[in-house]
């Protein structure tokens, strides 16, 4: 069937003009991921450096023994794990030494040795033995 002139130019313009767009934006929206800007991983690293750590005694740290305030002594270091809590694979048995020393249950076996790369993210100090 021959074309009529309409038909043609509707064809051009979904040809040469929408294709073309629909390919760059495509391309821009799910091919040309590019990562972060630096600025955004620099801001990251700064905040992770400007957390003051600092010696807590273990009456301090027995003081956040409940499920929204929750610190953990691990290996003479102190950890605020109250935002861990949900995301805790033992579910409530993170609990079981809320505001004590976990480091014999943090230690045992149902933890695999990847966990230990978790704990900086929550340290707030030490115990101070003073």
């Amino acid at each position: 069937t021959p074309s009529t002139p309409k038909t043609m130019e509707t064809t051009e313009l979904l040809l040469y003009i929408l294709l073309p767009l629909f390919a760059f934006f495509a391309y821009k929206q799910f091919i040309a991921q590019k990562p972060a800007p630096r600025h955004v991983s620099l801001v990251k690293e700064q905040k992770a450096k400007s957390k003051v750590l600092r010696g807590y005694s273990l009456e301090e740290v027995k003081e956040h023994n409940k499920r929204d305030d929750c610190w953990l002594v691990i290996d003479g270091k102190v950890y605020d794990v109250t935002s861990y809590i949900d995301t805790h694979m033992g579910g409530d048995a993170i609990m079981n030494n809320a505001g004590a020393d976990s480091s014999i249950g943090f230690h045992g076996e149902q933890h695999p040795a990847k966990v230990a790369q978790l704990l900086p993210e929550y340290e707030i100090g030490w115990i101070d033995s003073k």
